[in-house]
């Protein structure tokens, strides 16, 4: 047996023939398996690579879906926030804006403090709700508003030339050029005084409502009444009718505010709204407000205090009105 191998090899140009030796052979065949082996590693490792890169880019573009997510999060985590601190921006200023209101009433009310110490909130929250009742309860009883809703004023209060005698004369009231049968209404709680009927004379019909704390007011020239003497009226009841009875050159009501028996200028009581509270008192310097208020004020702290103490069950008032008389001591 030979101890070579020989290889040919043919071209073109003819046959070449190699011999090689059954030693070197071994090692041939070993380097052969060598790098079959190396090929082998290395498109397995290209593999793996390439498998591995694979998995990069979908964990990539998870990640990126994941980062779009967290970023619209963020962005409308962010417009919350600032639509947050808007929100708690105006509440603040509505805070800011009720406490200035709280402390304007409390000046008027005497409810700050002397020395200017910041009162406890709860002091505080029973002050502003007492300054709320105080005004409503002053709104309520005392005159304001006009009587005649819509209807202008044509003669005001003062010093003019009477329009039936000609002669300088001082007016003690308003005059609203209202037709006939314009109704009017009352301007605060009140008790009927006086309902006088008279076609010709002065004043004509006349009307006059007694409000609380010394407070009247007085209406004239009227075609026709609503209310009786001694009826008890809330504010914006109808009590009558506009005429143009009495001493007038035409339909209109002349109407009267009077303290304690004195005239007033009726116009800033018609003119007082709750958004212009200090308005009366500013024009108005005839009446003591601030002893008026205090007592006010008092009247509803002691309400308040009540309102927290009220008993489970309270017996009704016995009154002439409401007790059932025998059959044997009515009258026949």
């Amino acid at each position: 047996m030979s101890d070579s191998i020989c290889i040919s090899v043919s071209d073109h140009r003819g046959t070449s023939h190699y011999l090689i030796n059954r030693f070197k052979k071994r090692y041939f065949f070993l380097g052969f398996i060598i790098l079959l082996s190396m090929l082998s590693s290395a498109g397995y490792s290209i593999y793996s690579l390439y498998q591995q890169t694979i998995l990069s880019d979908q964990q990539l573009n998870e990640l990126n879906e994941q980062t779009e997510q967290l970023t619209a999060s963020l962005y409308e985590e962010n417009a919350t926030n600032q639509a947050l601190s808007q929100e708690l921006s105006d509440k603040k200023a509505a805070l800011a804006l009720l406490t200035q209101r709280i402390d304007d009433v409390e000046t008027i009310l005497g409810l700050q403090s002397n020395d200017g110490e910041v009162l406890p909130l709860e002091q505080r929250i029973d002050s502003a709700a007492v300054s709320s009742a105080v005004r409503g309860t002053l709104f309520r009883l005392l005159p304001n508003g006009n009587p005649t809703p819509g209807i202008r004023m044509s003669s005001q209060y003062g010093v003019r030339i009477h329009p039936v005698t000609g002669r300088r004369k001082y007016h003690r009231g308003l005059d609203f050029a209202a037709n006939i049968g314009t109704p009017i209404y009352a301007p605060a709680d009140a008790v009927v005084e006086v309902v006088r009927p008279s076609k010709k004379k002065g004043s004509g019909n006349f009307l006059k409502l007694n409000h609380s704390m010394g407070f009247a007011t007085t209406y004239s020239h009227m075609k026709k009444f609503n209310v009786k003497r001694g009826q008890f009226v809330r504010k914006g009841d109808l009590v009558g009718w506009t005429g143009n009875t009495g001493l007038s050159t035409g339909p209109h009501l002349h109407y009267e505010i009077r303290f304690l028996g004195r005239a007033l200028n009726p116009r800033p009581f018609v003119e007082w709204t709750p958004e212009n509270f200090d308005s009366l008192f500013e024009k108005e310097k005839t009446v003591q407000w601030a002893h008026l208020l205090e007592m006010f004020n008092n009247i509803v702290s002691m309400q308040v205090q009540l309102t927290h103490h009220v008993p489970e069950s309270v017996a009704p008032i016995k009154t002439a009105s409401n007790q059932e008389v025998a059959p044997d001591q009515r009258q026949l």
